[in-house]
């Protein structure tokens, strides 16, 4: 389900900052996917999509910047 628009990045946020919580609880995507989701290969393809998802932000926000 997507957000409206108004409250769009206040709602991903905090969603946001319970999946940095769970990255936190690890030293790597691998150790994560294959400690907290064995089995799992839904969430595992949402981790890499979510960590590609992260990575283009960062390069939006970059050049947004600059």
């Amino acid at each position: 389900m997507s957000n409206m628009s108004y409250c769009r990045f206040e709602n991903t946020s905090r969603d946001l900052d319970d999946c940095i919580d769970a990255l936190e609880d690890f030293r790597s995507i691998k150790e994560l996917k294959e400690e907290s989701m064995e089995g799992n290969e839904y969430e595992q393809r949402g981790v890499d999509r979510f960590v590609r998802l992260i990575k283009k932000a960062h390069s939006i926000i970059e050049d947004m910047e600059e």
